[in-house]
């Protein structure tokens, strides 16, 4: 499919099945009490520990239907599917796992890099020379940063860079990533398969990544666009709040999950 294909198919989408729309818009409300409650002045704290259990459990299953809904865009499927909530929370509490280790896997990198490049010893020296500083009453800005060595800043704006560059690199490379491993996922039922990169590569190659990267920005950028309406709409008194979450947010998300579900329909 193209890009204007998908883009149409996954707007239409949300309501091709009214019913199922309606209950995922349910789920979400659900999700969102323990945000939504507390601004109309309730906060006993019973009640705030149920809802925050309400909110973990129904995370798990909006993100496991989430999930299913990728994996009916890979096959073709039509119509959104059915409700399973035991296994669409397994699968959300999976999906999170497996997003954890993509987010971890850049993180120990970037750590490693700056560390390498002496972004933590040159900061720590620069901290202490600023205590110091002003331990012997130095209050002015200008003069403290005058008190650190030349080349201690020059190691710390030189490593700063270095690692910035490197962790937004990574950043884009494990989130490219993350897509495909998370529609392997989907396809699978199998955590270990959203975690083989060999494969995710040549999913990845096969489909193309220039058409991945330009897919991905248009669909964000129609749901950013989609989510200012809604806050738009949020603005209303009362009943705005309960108007965008009930419909807007759930709109998105499938949108944006049916989308990438049809983006790799190829793979």
């Amino acid at each position: 499919m193209n890009l204007r294909e998908i883009i149409m198919d996954a707007i239409k989408y949300p309501i091709s099945d009214t019913r199922k729309f309606l209950i995922f818009c349910v789920l979400i409300i659900l999700m969102s009490l323990s945000t939504v409650i507390p601004s109309y002045g309730i906060k006993d704290g019973t009640v705030s520990i149920i809802l925050t259990l309400v909110t973990l459990i129904v995370s798990f299953i909006v993100l496991g239907y989430s999930v299913e809904v990728i994996k009916g865009g890979t096959e073709g499927e039509a119509t959104l599917p059915d409700f399973d909530y035991v296994k669409h929370f397994v699968m959300g509490v999976k999906a999170l796992i497996l997003e954890i280790i993509y987010f971890i896997i850049p993180a120990i990198l970037v750590i490693i890099v700056a560390s390498a490049t002496g972004l933590f010893s040159s900061f720590t020296k620069i901290v202490y020379i600023s205590i110091d500083a002003m331990a012997n009453n130095t209050s002015n800005l200008t003069k403290i940063m005058a008190a650190v060595p030349q080349s201690t800043m020059n190691t710390f704006t030189n490593s700063l860079t270095i690692t910035l560059i490197v962790a937004i690199i990574l950043f884009i490379i494990f989130s490219l990533m993350s897509f495909t491993g998370l529609v392997r996922f989907a396809k699978t039922g199998s955590g270990t398969e959203g975690l083989r990169f060999r494969e995710i590569l040549k999913d990845m190659s096969k489909i193309g990544f220039l058409k991945i990267i330009v897919t991905l920005i248009v669909i964000y950028i129609i749901a950013l666009a989609l989510s200012f309406v809604i806050g738009l709409i949020g603005l209303i008194p009362y009943i705005g709040v309960f108007i965008s979450i009930f419909v807007g947010v759930p709109f998105i998300i499938l949108f944006l999950y049916r989308a990438i579900g049809l983006l790799y329909a190829e793979a």
